[in-house]
């Protein structure tokens, strides 16, 4: 039995011939490129914590078909408490990376459960299909793969029509090989220190675009896939300067495809427009996606509170009315997010391929306020911070000529100099740093841009039920008054 990968063979594995560029350069390594490296360390770190013994029991648990010890983000649960384990496992990896990198292994691990669970779907037409979905499974889940997904379209083809050739990723012809990509996909997050990158439609595809209606996996370093990275905001700083961005930039990559031939057994649907329309439906990967982000969310949320909390104590803010309103909604907010995990996996049921999945409805309320609740935060944190955010000293700062002065100014009560210095520096890349920036459009748009992720979630809520229970009090004309009220 083949043992888990550590860390370091991670890192080894990402030393091959993939194409990364970065602002007009070839990366040649992306374990040593500064705004790579410092990712990269980050996943091999929770790779680790696999092996590690106090964290391995809560992130491990074992296969009851085969009896090998695997991953709970690639485990399916069989009852409630499962889901609860699988939930907590989130919970250590979310925590590992201050629920700031929202492409751990863990998030597509879960899609990759949710496919095998219901691998019967992806075989209706052509079985060998359903046995590529459980293939790949297998192999992720022993080598405990890292992935990301690329699933948006160019917006030249999505909104300028007729524009020349199409640039919108499809399928271009069969080989014995495999199939043969061609066109662009958006937005890889973490692509270029990613093992294998996901590719599923992503939008509802009309009977004309059978050539879209493709899901497969691929290899980062696959010939003909290259990676155009946008601007590193990992920049080699010292990490006391820079403690979220040098470790948790995960770099966001346009994916282009040049003819690329995906292997037979990493396709998975070949044209087949009905069910790529129905994929999310038939197979409850939403569901098993939303678990991991809800709880990425909530321990995120958890760590602006914290941020906030000390923020206003060490300046004295604490005791002013208008600081402890907003102090008090930010409680609020991460109380919601952490209480709707809770709820979901309370309320645990069999889903596809009669799984136990947590329930869905709390869990897209989670998505929902997010995408709200975050830019909110942000805000308070800026208010509260306030000049401070702009004024933070830097490692040089704090042991060069002007030290003392810097130390006898930022020391307090509550922190001395340099766990002052050090918290608006967290608080600065937070907030108002390119690193906050990016978060804070990232949590935006996670799950797709927030009316349309509304909208949806309206399929999910029951409003018949509250349309009944309105009904029951109108009163009509001619009604007569109880003789109690």
């Amino acid at each position: 039995m083949a043992t888990m990968r550590t860390g370091e063979r991670y890192l080894c594995a990402l030393r091959d011939h993939r194409d990364v560029i970065i602002n007009g350069d070839a990366v040649t390594d992306v374990t040593s490129h500064s705004a790579l490296r410092g990712s990269a360390k980050s996943i091999a770190a929770l790779l680790d914590l696999h092996h590690d013994s106090g964290t391995r029991d809560e992130l491990m648990t074992t296969c009851p078909r085969t009896g090998e010890d695997i991953p709970w983000s690639y485990a399916l649960a069989t009852d409630a408490a499962g889901v609860g384990a699988r939930g907590r496992s989130f919970d250590v990896i979310a925590r590992a990376t201050a629920g700031l990198m929202g492409r751990s292994p863990d998030f597509l691990a879960t899609l990759l459960a949710s496919w095998y669970a219901s691998s019967e779907v992806f075989g209706r037409r052509d079985a060998r299909f359903a046995d590529h979905v459980v293939a790949y499974y297998h192999h992720a889940r022993q080598h405990n793969l890292c992935h990301t997904h690329a699933i948006s379209d160019p917006p030249r083809d999505r909104y300028q029509g007729d524009a020349g050739e199409p640039l919108t990723l499809r399928k271009t012809g069969e080989s014995e090989a495999g199939i043969v990509v061609r066109g662009m996909k958006m937005l890889a997050t973490l692509a270029p220190v990613a093992d294998a990158l996901l590719v599923y439609p992503f939008r509802p595809l009309t009977p004309a675009e059978a050539d879209q209606a493709l899901a497969f996996a691929l290899p980062i370093d696959t010939p003909g896939l290259r990676l155009l990275c946008r601007d590193p905001l990992a920049r080699d700083a010292r990490l006391f300067d820079a403690p979220l961005s040098e470790r948790f930039d995960e770099m966001d990559a346009l994916c282009v495809f040049d003819d690329v031939v995906v292997p037979w057994d990493h396709v998975f649907i070949n044209g087949d427009v009905e069910l790529a329309n129905a994929l999310r439906r038939e197979t409850g990967m939403t569901t098993y996606q939303w678990h991991q982000s809800s709880v990425r969310a909530a321990v995120k949320a958890e760590l602006l509170l914290g941020v906030a909390s000390l923020l206003a104590r060490v300046s004295g803010r604490d005791r002013q009315a208008p600081t402890r309103v907003m102090l008090g909604e930010m409680a609020a907010m991460a109380e919601t997010l952490r209480s709707l995990v809770t709820a979901a996996e309370a309320l645990a049921s069999p889903g596809p391929g009669g799984y136990h999945v947590p329930a869905t409805a709390p869990l897209g309320s989670s998505s929902v306020l997010s995408s709200t609740f975050f830019p909110r935060m942000n805000e308070f944190l800026q208010l509260i911070g306030s000049s401070g955010l702009i004024m933070r000293p830097s490692e040089a700062d704090l042991s060069g000529p002007a030290a003392s002065l810097l130390c006898d100014y930022f020391s307090g009560q509550v922190l001395n100099a340099y766990e002052h210095a050090a918290l608006l520096r967290l608080a600065s890349e937070l907030t108002v740093g390119e690193f906050g920036g990016r978060h804070l459009l990232y949590e935006r748009f996670y799950l797709g841009p927030p009316d349309v992720l509304k909208e949806r979630f309206l399929q999910l809520a029951d409003t018949e039920k509250a349309e009944e229970f309105a009904r029951g009090w109108l009163v009509l004309p001619g009604a007569k008054k109880d003789d109690g009220n």
